[in-house]
Formats: C-alpha cells, structure tokens, sequence
C-alpha cells in the first residue's frame, strides 16, 4: 500500500556506525518494502553489497522504506526488484539508500568506510540492468560461455614479466593465423558480439565500481534474464587481451567491427582488473591515472572513489563540502608535496578543446593542478608498480614546495629548450578527414580501416619531411635516424615499456610497409615482408595509437625531434624538473613564472642527460615557478 508521508533519516551519530538495508520478500511486480538498520561496523552482521549504474535523477521510482516514501532512481530500482527473496528477507547494503545523500557531512564520512562495507560484504552483487534494455539493447545468458571460450583461447600470461608478455603477443598473430588456415578456433574469428552487447551497459565505465570491485571478497555480474557471470572471469580476459594487443590487432589488422565498440569499456575492464591485482602496491595517484576513462555524476568522485584504492603514499580527506576546484587543489597538493611525486604534472595539461569539445578547463585552478573531468589515457608516465621508462630529471628527487597561497608551485629545474615547430597530430590529420568521427578514444578507431592506414602512412610522411626534409635527396645519418624513430613511438610500446633496439633499428622498414599496405589497400598479408616485421608493426601501431596520436611531432631551438601537447606555440620552452620521469613544456608568462603546457617527450634528454652533462652541477639549477 502506497504511503503519504517521505522517508526522512535519523543521523548516524556514533563512529563506525553504518545503516543496512532489509529487503522484504516480494513477488515480481509486487510493490518493494525495506526497512533501515543501524548497526556497528565492527559486529556486522552478514550482507551483501550492491554495485549499480546511478542512472538519471530525473527516471526517480518509490520504495516503501519503514512506511513511508523512499525516492531512488529506476537503475536501482529494478536491480532490487531482481535481487529479491520471494520467502525470506535479503540483507544488503546500496550506497543510495544507506548513506543520506542529502548530508553533506555524512556522506563524507560513510565514503571512508566504504572501504571496510565492500571489504566485509560477502559478496557483492554487480547489477548492470535489465535484460532488454530500450537503450543498450539485449545480453544474453550465452555472453558467459562466449567469455569462458575467448579465455581458453588465450595463452597463459605471468603479469609482471614483460619478456614473456612481449614474447606471447608477438606470436598471438601467427598462431592464430596457422589456426585459422586449419580450421580450428582461433581468436580471430572468435564470436564478440554478445561481449559488445553486455559491454555497452554503463556499468562498466561507472568510476565507483573500481572500488567496489577491488575490495569485494567475490563479485558476480547479473542482467536480467539469467545473465550471471563470476567477475574473475571477465577481468581476465580484458587484461590479457589487452595487455596482449589483441583489441586494436582485431580492428586495425583484419578491418573487422567486432571490438569497435568495445575497446574503451574493455579498457575499463582491464584497469579495474588491474587495480584489484596491484592496489597493495599502488598510490591514490596510481588510481586516477588507471580510471580515466570512467565516468562519474559528482566530479568530486574523481578522487573521492578512488580513496580506498592507495596502498601506498599520501590521500586525502573526503569532503562533500568542499567545491570542485579544491578538492582537485588539494589533491594536486598531497600528491606533489606530501608524496614528492612529480608524475602529477602529467595529468596537468588542458585537455579540454580538440578532445574535450565545448567544455572548458575549471575557471581558477592553477595550471598545475589537473582538471580531472577533462583527461585522456595517453601519458607518457609509468605506474608505481611497473619499472620507470625515463629519468629525465635524473635519479634525484624532486625540490619542490607550494606558496602560501596555493596558487604557485615551486620547483627545482632547468629550461633547457625551446619549440621551433610542429606538425599536426595523427588525430587531428583524422578528423579533418573524417568528421563524422566522435571526439573520444573511440576516435581512433575508424569504421574504415584502408582509410585510417592511408591516413597513418601520410601522417609518418609529413613527420618525415619534417625532420628531414625532400626524402629523395638524402642520406640519413643512422644516429639521427635512429632518434626520429624513438621520437614517432614516444620511445615505448604499450606497456610502458622501453622500445627495444631491433624494432628501431626495423622502424625505416616499418615506414616502407606502412606506405605500401596504404596503398595496396588489401590486408596487410597480402603485403609480402618478414614475420618479424609485422609482429614489430603491430608494437609501433599500438604505439602511436596509445602514446603519440594526440601530440605534435616538433623539432626544438636545438634540433631535438620530440612530441609534444596540442596547444603548444612555437617559442614555449622545454624545461627538466629534478627527481622528474619526463621533459614539461611551459609557456612564459612575462611575471617571471610560467604557465604548464604538458608533458613531453624529447629525444636525447630522457635519461637524464641534462644533469650528466660536462660541467652541470645542482647549483646550476634554478626555481621554476609556475601558476
């Protein structure tokens, strides 16, 4: 029976106090009655946690909540509907119906023991909507088996050893391709799309769910219509997948459509696969860096989510009182001078414009202070549990403080170059062709693949003439050749991995190839060269699709080739921060500070040379203010 009256919350006053939800038993169609228990954390008694897709204020459904009027949205909603008992009751926590949303100062303080709910739940129940959802479309219950196929198609992979990984991945393509000529299963021709049906849910972009996932002693997800399928299992299959190559070799080497549409959910996938395996080890930074991609309703949450996520190093406090712009100051602060960690910077860029159309950058925030609703996955910079690639600012650590203000970070560095031009970027090259394109990740992959070859093997032509002029009349030294290949690819593969000496060496090859299969315009077999070379291909790909894409291949005052950011101008500087991975572009301001452009990459200071060099002493280095 419908009730008149609006459910209004009694305040948690005691510490380490939560609510729980008794879901009563129902039929189906049956209205949905529950009831709010206040209990302590520390004598729990057993519940299951739910991980849901907020969904849309304004598609808002009606609980009975201890007689009166509970308003939750329609995601929600449904997902209690399915996971109610018809004879008993079910215990269970959601965060929408047990945390007061309109408490700013609960909702703060629940947010820090969501870590110890999802921990102690035993299992949580991932609900990613109804079976036949009018936007997303159908999942079938056959998607589990499709799941359990793919895997066992895959060879076995030690995570953290890249020699076996690059190994593997290099022999992914002729394996299957031997596979295919015998006519037995083979990855390539592997059924995706009741993967890209269930992967089109919004679930798997929801930014709260890489919590939600790591702590949780076992997830399974459920669709409607019988859908259920143990985590594990997909997490495995997107890491391994991933980190084989095998999402772009399926678009870009064979020119099928059967992971277009997933490659950026996949990738979700995977990062959250890879938080729950490394998080022990990891920085809160480590977690912004890894989500991306994800989405949230608050942008506040771009950090508040990720608290729990640090193994090591420092965090911050989560306050919902607090505008958007300081909660990204404060986490900018404890990330540069309580952790010393320059990575940060990297995530600093405005990556709004090109990328991010009609949205502008936080009015106020500090250049080096990163916007956290306008990023993109593409930075040069390494995790925390995988080996550094560069040491541009050699092996020191870094020098750096905050003024009193908070509007100027202070640094110990030197300018060492500057931008004397560029080209255009691969992506930028595509949308002027192909407007028709979306202005996501998802950009880079285009329905026609001839089309993007074409326009790959143009753009490594206009780098070319670029660094070295008419390509006719020269002969290149191998040195120089040498550091305009490292240049094209950032100098690593998809990994984060340095770039081994025999792909450089094979890269003018690569150029040859790349050319050719454009304009042969057939498959990429059909062009006659080595193994060898198309195992490397594939690297150089994945490469400039993950790393280079959205830069600007330039040469600087002194003839350095590098890339660098979209909104560089020629004469902006390039400076190396002591204790930094990579080299920064900045812009002067005339004040005696300078403004952060972005992250760089820069050939011949990567390893620290400037603070090698004959002579250098620290002494030499100076303070670099920027605002």
């Amino acid at each position: 029976m419908a009730s008149s009256t609006t459910y209004a919350y009694t305040a948690i006053v005691t510490p380490r106090t939560i609510r729980l939800m008794q879901l009563h038993p129902g039929n189906e169609t049956d209205p949905i009655h529950l009831s709010l228990v206040t209990t302590a954390l520390d004598s729990v008694p057993d519940f299951e946690s739910i991980s849901y897709c907020w969904g849309s204020e304004q598609d808002k459904c009606q609980v009975i909540c201890d007689g009166a009027n509970l308003s939750i949205t329609n995601s929600l909603y449904t997902g209690l509907a399915y996971f109610r008992y018809a004879d008993r009751p079910r215990t269970l926590w959601a965060d929408a119906i047990c945390i007061n949303q309109a408490d700013a100062v609960e909702k703060s303080s629940q947010v820090l023991l969501m870590p110890q709910i999802y921990s102690q739940a035993t299992r949580t129940l991932a609900w990613l909507g109804v079976a036949n959802d009018p936007v997303f479309g159908t999942v079938s219950p056959r998607v589990a088996d499709s799941i359990r196929q793919a895997f066992q198609l895959l060879p076995e992979l030690n995570p953290e050893d890249a020699l076996d990984i690059a190994a593997k991945s290099k022999a992914i393509y002729p394996i299957s391709q031997q596979l295919r000529a015998e006519g037995k299963p083979n990855i390539l021709d592997h059924d995706w799309s009741l993967l890209t049906a269930l992967l089109a849910r919004p679930w798997f972009r929801r930014k709260w769910v890489i919590q939600e996932i790591a702590l949780a002693k076992q997830v399974i997800l459920y669709a409607g219509g019988g859908v259920e399928i143990p985590w594990l299992e997909l997490g495995k299959l997107a890491f391994n997948m991933e980190i084989l190559g095998i999402m772009r070799l399926e678009v870009v080497e064979f020119g099928k459509t059967v992971l277009e549409s997933t490659i950026v959910p996949m990738h979700c996938v995977t990062c959250a696969f890879t938080v729950q395996l490394f998080r022990q080890r990891s920085t809160l930074l480590d977690g912004v860096l890894v989500s991306i991609d994800f989405n949230c309703t608050d942008p506040r949450d771009h950090v508040y989510s990720l608290l729990s996520l640090g193994g090591i190093g420092p965090s911050i406090l989560p306050d919902y009182n607090a505008s958007t712009s300081e909660v990204f100051r404060r986490f900018a602060i404890a990330m540069l001078v309580e952790g010393q960690n320059l990575k940060l910077l990297s995530l600093a860029a405005d990556d709004s414009g090109l990328f991010h159309q009609g949205s502008k950058r936080l009015e106020g925030l500090p250049s080096w202070v990163p916007d956290l609703r306008l990023k993109r996955a593409d930075k040069l910079i390494s995790y925390t549990i995988r080996p550094q690639a560069f040491f541009a600012g050699g092996r020191h650590k870094p020098i750096l403080s905050v003024s009193h203000d908070q509007n100027i970070l202070n640094c110990r560095g030197q300018v060492i170059d500057a931008v004397k031009t560029f080209s255009k970027s691969l992506v930028e090259m595509m949308l002027a062709d192909m407007p028709e394109l979306k202005l996501e990740r998802e950009a880079l992959v285009d329905p026609l693949p001839e089309r993007r070859k074409k326009r790959l093997a143009k753009w490594l032509e206009n780098c070319f003439r670029l660094a070295f002029g008419n390509p006719e009349t020269l002969v290149i030294e191998e040195a120089l050749m040498a550091a305009f290949s490292r240049t094209i690819a950032c100098g690593l593969d998809i990994m984060r991995n340095r770039l081994p000496p025999e792909l450089i060496d094979a890269f003018p090859r690569y150029m040859e190839w790349a050319s050719e299969r454009a304009a042969i315009g057939h498959k990429d077999d059909d062009v006659h060269h080595s193994s060898s070379l198309k195992n490397y291909s594939v690297t150089i790909d994945e490469s400039i699709m993950a790393l280079s894409a959205w830069l600007r291949f330039s040469i600087t005052e002194h003839g350095r080739f590098g890339h660098v950011p979209l909104n560089t101008q020629p004469g902006d500087r390039i400076c190396v921060l002591l204790g930094g991975e990579v080299p920064f572009v900045i812009r002067p301001t005339g004040k005696g500070t300078y403004t952060l452009v972005g992250e760089c990459y820069i050939d011949g200071i990567m390893d620290g040379e400037t603070f090698e060099a004959e002579g250098f002493e620290d002494e030499l280095l100076g303070t670099i203010h920027f605002e």
